[in-house]
């Protein structure tokens, strides 16, 4: 079976090329300046090149502050990339696995989310996203869409190692606690 990944050098697509490849499957592994999924024409040029069973679209804008106001490259990136990719999906017959967030949801309900509950993003980041998985609906009917939280892994920036990193430069560090986060390792979610 052959699977292509996007986003194959993020901290999510790195451990999951790795995973694959260990478990024998047919791997293509792209990463940004490989495959750009902002660029259509590119995306079903290099999905009608590969011919895959699967995709798996980990590509993303993952800066989840600066989408606030970059808000056109994250549009550009979650929700028509993830367009492109559906849409080169369903053209060449693969099935797609989608990575989205839980970003897509406001973070009001007091007990887990379920993938029935109403979305209600509360920022471009999570708008982006959840945009981006109406996308991938409406192009290919053979898909799944992943919600993951707070990522973190070897690969990339992320909170867990930005923590690490200000434990060892400073003596008191100051953290947000207005939130709650089911951190997921990356390597799990591979």
């Amino acid at each position: 079976m052959k699977v292509l990944i996007t986003g194959a050098s993020g901290q999510l697509g790195s451990p999951l090329k790795r995973r694959l490849k260990e478990r024998g499957f047919d791997v293509a592994a792209f990463d940004r300046g490989a495959l750009d999924v902002t660029v259509r024409d590119r995306v079903l040029e290099a999905m009608k090149r590969e011919r895959p069973d699967v995709i798996i679209n980990s590509a993303a804008y993952t800066k989840v502050d600066l989408a606030e106001t970059e808000k056109g490259a994250a549009f550009a990136a979650n929700r028509d990339g993830a367009r492109n990719v559906a849409e080169a999906s369903f053209r060449t017959g693969s099935f797609l696995i989608h990575i989205s967030t839980d970003f897509v949801f406001d973070g009001s309900k007091p007990a887990p989310y379920r993938e029935t509950d109403a979305a209600n993003p509360l920022s471009v980041y999570g708008e982006s996203k959840l945009q981006g998985e109406g996308e991938v609906i409406k192009a290919n009917p053979r898909h799944m869409i992943v919600r993951t939280s707070w990522l973190y892994g070897k690969e990339g920036a992320n909170f867990v190692k930005t923590i690490l990193r200000l434990c060892g430069d400073k003596e008191t560090i100051r953290v947000v606690y207005d939130q709650t986060g089911t951190p997921t390792w990356a390597e799990d979610l591979a």
